[in-house]
């Protein structure tokens, strides 16, 4: 893994307060191809809440057989094919925080008929189909135990969102408008849903605060939405839609009450990904805008285009929003780890190197050097403390020598 950050200390300048160094940047190089089949139409992706276990599931397997489910427990760099059915048409996936509960849906079987929800509750080891609730399903997700599950049907059936609460063993209707869905998500804890319809509805939002008992129509605009996701407590909303209409990314921080629309640039988009807390988004185009990824650290504020073009279908994120995973039709699967950003502080005649615990420091360490023109970094021996969510590093200075800090992995 690449660092995407690094910070100097200079000598008799720290005490006057100037530290140079980057925060978070590399958003545009730092996107890895893992060894997930580039030639099958991946259609969906979900995590864990650390990103380490990731689930993906594939419309086709690009010889127009229908396609298989995938997972990897190390963050994509290897990916096994799970004993899911191989040839049908996957349309939508989701994880439990621990990624032990999974649940995916086929839109339809190859002979044209409505497709099941599966569901596996170790990891996608072994995989079990509920095949009296058939439908054309479109999108799933899942609560953080994976107990409580939503399914959305695009239409094609029979127009409704579906809830399970007992981790898909049986499946009832919900008391959502009949519509043509086209997405579904819901708060860590299962009780607060948010759906968008695809425009060939009534091409609204709606909310429900009581897992899918009544529902609510929000204020967001008539659109032909796309996608949506959700903050862990449902307070926090982002969507986006396919680029028929105003090609915006609209956000709610209100569960849904108000929705406006953010500074994102306009594009046909495909997926977009929250963290747990909302602050940090990430939307993918499908390829016929410009093809590009942006992510937000600021809830929406501002945007960062990232990685190169593709035809993107999927986004997951970690519930840090450090770990980012993207999936093309064909082309792959990807993942971006953000670095967490170094912060230095005088201690005596001490230096303190501290950063963030988040999913994306697991397995770094922390290395020095000199001169950012050799490749000479060493790693930093004394062993770091973690205190009130901060790994801290402490340093004996070297009062006449500049030293740049990085966090690098293995």
């Amino acid at each position: 893994m690449n660092p995407v950050s690094a910070i100097r200390f200079v000598p008799g300048l720290l005490a006057a307060g100037l530290i140079l160094g980057a925060g978070e940047a590399g958003f545009a190089q730092g996107w890895t191809l893992t060894q997930a089949n580039t030639n099958y139409q991946w259609q969906a992706i979900a995590c864990s809440t650390n990103g380490n276990k990731m689930v993906a599931v594939a419309i086709d397997d690009g010889l127009g057989d229908g396609g298989p489910i995938f997972i990897s427990t190390n963050r994509g760099s290897t990916w096994s094919q799970t004993l899911a059915p191989a040839n049908e048409l996957w349309q939508s996936v989701a994880s439990s925080a621990s990624g032990s509960n999974l649940v995916a849906a086929v839109y339809q079987n190859l002979d044209g008929s409505p497709g099941a929800i599966y569901v596996s509750t170790n990891s996608g080891q072994t995989w079990k189909p509920n095949l009296t609730a058939t439908n054309f399903w479109y999108s799933v997700a899942a609560s953080a135990n994976g107990a409580r599950l939503a399914a959305a049907d695009s239409g094609m059936g029979d127009g409704l969102v579906y809830y399970s609460s007992n981790s898909g063993a049986t499946w009832n209707p919900t008391a959502s408008p009949t519509n043509d869905w086209a997405a579904v998500t819901m708060s860590s804890d299962g009780t607060r849903l948010a759906a968008a319809d695809s425009g060939f509805g009534d091409g609204l939002i709606y909310v429900s605060t009581n897992s899918g008992n009544t529902w609510t129509q929000t204020q967001a605009p008539a659109n032909p939405w796309s996608c949506i996701a959700s903050s862990a407590d449902g307070t926090r909303l982002v969507a986006a839609d396919t680029g028929l209409s105003d090609d915006l990314i609209y956000i709610s921080t209100n569960s849904g009450n108000t929705w406006n629309p953010s500074l994102g640039p306009s594009n046909q988009w495909a997926s977009v990904a929250s963290s747990a807390d909302g602050t940090r988004l990430a939307a993918a185009d499908s390829g016929s805008g410009d093809g590009l990824i942006y992510v937000s650290t600021n809830a929406g504020v501002s945007w960062a285009p990232s990685g190169s073009p593709g035809l993107w279908t999927s986004l997951a994120s970690s519930a840090d929003g450090r770990i980012l995973m993207a999936a093309s039709s064909p082309g792959g699967i990807y993942v971006l780890q953000l670095t967490p950003a170094l912060s230095l502080a005088l201690s005596g005649t001490n230096l303190v190197v501290s950063w963030q615990n988040s999913s994306a420091a697991a397995g770094l360490a922390l290395q020095q050097n000199s001169n950012l023109v050799t490749t000479n970094w060493l790693m930093v021996t004394n062993l770091p403390g973690l205190t009130n969510g901060l790994y801290e590093t402490i340093i004996p200075l070297f009062p006449t020598t500049n030293c740049f800090y990085r966090l690098h992995g293995p």
